[in-house]
């Protein structure tokens, strides 16, 4: 048989791994289970993962608050990040006071609801009309800090 480059190749060529290619390659993946399987610590990822999600969480109660002329509270510890309509303006201006706001990507309430928490980090502020925070914030995620800046909202990390 005669391939691309015009060279002949033998029936034997053909037929795939040898039985050697195969055990090394076994051998292989095995040295790499043993050494790079313990490394994979998921608890960081889950953590990173809290981190990101509330400091989304937060800047979306503050667009939400802007958009809709509504506050928006904001509540945030190990398990959770919370968004729920503050009710001010009073009905029909605004939806009830405690009533949850729904997360757009998993329709849960649960902002952060599959990562876990690094630290104990605990928030309760809301964000008025004009997406001013009732009072600076800083939230801290293990090594990791959000900041919500008093009168612009501005949410960043350090």
């Amino acid at each position: 048989m005669i391939n691309r480059n015009g060279m002949n190749r033998t029936a034997a060529s053909m037929t795939g791994f040898t039985l050697f290619e195969l055990i090394v390659v076994m051998v292989l993946i095995g040295i790499l289970g043993v050494f790079v399987a313990p490394r994979l610590n998921l608890t960081t990822f889950r953590e990173t993962g809290f981190y990101q999600q509330a400091f989304s969480a937060i800047r979306y109660a503050q667009k939400q608050a802007v958009a809709s002329g509504c506050t928006v509270n904001v509540t945030i510890n190990t398990t959770q990040c919370l968004l729920t309509w503050a009710g001010v303006p009073a009905p029909p201006d605004c939806p009830v006071n405690g009533t949850n706001i729904t997360n757009p990507a998993s329709g849960m309430n649960n902002f952060c609801a599959d990562s876990t928490a690094a630290g104990s980090p605990s928030a309760s502020f809301s964000f008025d009309h004009i997406g001013r925070p009732s009072a600076a914030q800083t939230i801290t995620f293990g090594s990791r800090t959000i900041l919500v800046e008093a009168e612009t909202g501005y949410v960043h990390a350090p």
